[in-house]
């Protein structure tokens, strides 16, 4: 069969490919054209996901009118998907095969100008990350995808730093996992060449993935500039926050340059001090009271209550507030003075809690742990109720 009919779409591998991962074929070229309506530069089809019975082949014309990507399983090249991955050039499309150090030198007759070859992790980020690049370009290809599994932000900013030090324009690499959001969304930036989404209707193919409407609505990954400040959400585990979409729509209607993205970290100093252009970030648990030991100066409700949300860029370190006691002040406007509240918890949240709530009457404290309930109640001078207590207390 000859050449598909040439588009300018062709010649590129991203920068957004929408994966579609499907099991029933009939559907796949629905979902394909919905992807590429919605904003993908480049539609994915992974065929390891179709169902038993299905044949790949009959999608193949698909690409005379979408651009796609042919990929298959993740840890190596099957016999059988050969064969079809040569037609699949035939028709204009690119694919996907998964390196391995025992691939042959001519990788099997495919077309290197549309071929990926790509490297998943699904165990966590090694040390070695450019030695695994520098192995993959050992072969010819258009383009090589790292994408390693995030467990926590230095994995994610070691992805970041690959980026920066090897991207060529044939490089994509991004993270896996909950931690390698901000990656996915800084990739383009950052030097890589495409950046993946979920198509419509389809079920994320990795873990981290996300919808390709709200990648693009709340991210916008294409319009990012490595030099952008960014506005970082800082906790742990943070495997779904909606404060993203709230803060860059705000952004983008007061044009002000930058993103807000969730980092989850463990340790928020590895965050501090990554070197990103950090022009301020939101603490939430369970970090609100250590970042309090890595700051130069700190406000009043900062120090009185122990606790901090919010941390900004001073020039010489980091300048922390607490903004939850004016929340739940404002909160509070309707509760008549000198009502009897319970305060349920005695983190750092709980800390500003109790500086608003004692302003205005008498205050409990309960925790499960009782040991903390009474030291935070010495602290603050609150009345500590035993848990089994909080209910049949009247407050």
């Amino acid at each position: 069969m000859g050449r598909a009919k040439y588009t300018p779409a062709m010649d590129r591998l991203g920068p957004l490919i929408a994966t579609v991962a499907a099991s029933d074929a009939s559907g796949v070229p629905a979902l394909a054209m919905t992807a590429r309506a919605a904003g993908a530069d480049r539609v994915e089809i992974r065929t390891d996901c179709l169902g038993p019975g299905e044949n790949a082949s009959t999608l193949l014309p698909l690409a005379e009118t979408v651009p796609l990507l042919l990929s298959g399983h993740r840890d190596r090249l099957r016999s059988e998907e050969i064969s079809l991955l040569r037609s699949a050039q035939d028709h204009g499309a690119w694919v996907d095969v998964p390196f391995a150090e025992d691939l042959p030198e001519d990788l099997h007759g495919l077309d290197r100008s549309r071929l990926v070859l790509s490297w998943h992790s699904f165990e966590g980020t090694p040390g070695d990350l450019p030695r695994v690049l520098a192995r993959m370009r050992s072969r010819p290809a258009a383009a090589y995808k790292l994408v390693p599994t995030a467990r926590d932000f230095p994995d994610a900013l070691a992805v970041l730093s690959l980026l920066e030090r090897e991207g060529r324009g044939d490089l994509c690499a991004f993270s896996m996992g909950a931690p390698g959001v901000p990656v996915r969304a800084l990739a383009l930036a950052w030097g890589s060449c495409a950046t993946y989404a979920v198509a419509p209707g389809c079920e994320a193919a990795a873990p981290g993935q996300m919808a390709i409407e709200e990648f693009l609505v709340t991210y916008r990954p294409l319009d990012i500039r490595k030099e952008d400040p960014l506005y970082v959400l800082a906790g742990w585990p943070l495997t779904y926050t909606k404060t993203p979409s709230f803060f860059n729509p705000w952004l983008d209607r007061l044009q002000l340059p930058g993103r807000y993205l969730p980092f989850p970290c463990t340790d928020p100093r590895d965050l501090l001090e990554s070197g990103l252009p950090l022009r301020g970030v939101a603490v939430t648990i369970p970090h609100k009271e250590a970042p309090l030991r890595l700051t130069s100066r700190a406000s009043r409700l900062a120090r009185l209550s122990g606790a901090c949300n919010t941390l900004v860029p001073d020039g010489l370190g980091w300048i922390a507030a607490n903004t939850d006691v004016y929340g739940i002040r404002r909160a509070l406007r309707g509760v008549p003075s000198g009502a009897r509240c319970l305060l349920l918890g005695g983190g750092g949240a709980a800390a500003a809690a109790a500086l608003a709530l004692r302003e205005r009457g008498p205050v409990g404290v309960s925790c499960r742990d009782e040991a903390n309930a009474q030291a935070f109640a010495r602290r603050f001078g609150l009345e500590a109720v035993p848990w089994p207590s909080r209910e049949s207390t009247p407050w």
